[in-house]
């Protein structure tokens, strides 16, 4: 998920991208996701918290609210489809400091790349160089790591005008395994 320019509606192809879920969740949840470890999903689902729905063209009012009462925090509008179906382009998010020791697997972390632009992704792993992540979407890590020079903040918090198929699937999912609540959060 990246911060460029506002997207335009894309009502067709989010009816298109459910469908596509729909089919795919007879076959596994995980099979849509790049990230295809059970696990890592959980942990996602469990750290990343999930979007609050809220009327179209109210995501970015609703975020700016909430940054507003957490010090530091920040929103961002989320286009591109690295972090589909978890988070949909058009997600509004609250990015808020988060102390790099404190950085868990499975939260959805930004940073600065190399060229400039923002990246939401989700922590999938640590090496002694930074932090693994890589948008759910995505078939492959990201060519580059998380670290203390590059970490902006993490997502506490999400809007969006609709739920995926794919979040609501895997949270009842992993729900019904004792791995997470029906609101995203785990139950742990």
């Amino acid at each position: 998920m990246q911060n460029a320019r506002l997207s335009p509606s894309l009502t067709r192809l989010t009816r298109v991208a459910v469908a596509m879920v729909v089919a795919l969740v007879g076959f596994g949840v995980s099979a849509k996701a790049g990230i295809k470890s059970q696990r890592q999903l959980n942990a996602i689902i469990s750290n990343t918290p999930a979007p609050h729905l809220v009327a179209e063209g109210e995501q970015l009012k609703q975020a700016e609210k909430m940054a507003a009462q957490i010090k530091n925090a920040f929103t961002l509008w989320g286009v591109g489809q690295s972090m589909e179906p978890l988070y949909a382009p058009n997600t509004a998010v609250v990015v808020a400091p988060i102390q790099y020791d404190s950085i868990k697997k499975g939260m959805t972390v930004v940073y600065m790349k190399h060229n400039g632009r923002r990246v939401a992704h989700s922590v999938i792993g640590e090496t002694r160089d930074g932090y693994l992540v890589q948008g759910v979407n995505n078939d492959e890590a990201d060519a580059e790591v998380v670290n203390e020079s590059n970490l902006i903040g993490v997502i506490v918090q999400a809007y969006a005008s609709t739920d995926t198929t794919f979040r609501s699937g895997l949270t009842q999912q992993l729900a019904k395994q004792g791995g997470a609540s029906a609101t995203g959060k785990s139950s742990t």
